[in-house]
């Protein structure tokens, strides 16, 4: 019974040490490609820009934001990286500008111009009626 506990707590040794011997730009390559982790940063990134945007729609309450983000800090701690780690992916300029030009890309997509708050704010109240995922975290004013 002993030696499954001791190979899990050494497995976890092994893996820990393994994401703190990693560079910065692994982290973020090995976040990047983490689709929970990603996919969940790109939701709140078009959360966010719609928000900015639209002045007429809010965003979710701030302890829905604590806890969505609490749950992907979560998911980056359980693959072995370090708060500073995970810290340093969030706060690489080069990744926000990344996820800023998928997030215009979308939207581009969907018809809308990112930049004309009329627009935006039409795709919002349209994702509100409907129901979506995106939707659901948004409020009319």
């Amino acid at each position: 019974m002993k030696t499954p506990i001791l190979a899990f707590a050494l497995a976890a040794l092994v893996n820990a040490g393994a994401a703190a011997a990693t560079t910065q730009a692994e982290v973020n390559e090995t976040l990047r490609n983490t689709p929970a982790i990603y996919n969940g940063l790109f939701t709140a990134a078009l959360i966010k820009h719609v928000t900015d945007t639209c002045p007429a729609v809010s965003p979710p309450g701030r302890i829905t934001r604590v806890n969505y983000f609490l749950g992907l800090y979560n998911q980056a701690r359980r693959l072995g990286y370090s708060r500073a780690q995970i810290e340093g992916f969030v706060e690489d300029k080069a990744e926000q500008a990344r996820m800023r030009g998928i997030v215009e890309s979308h939207l581009r997509r969907a018809g809308v111009d990112p930049k004309n708050e009329a627009a935006v704010c039409a795709y919002a109240r349209a994702e509100i009626a409907g129901g979506t995922a995106l939707g659901r975290q948004l409020r009319e004013r």
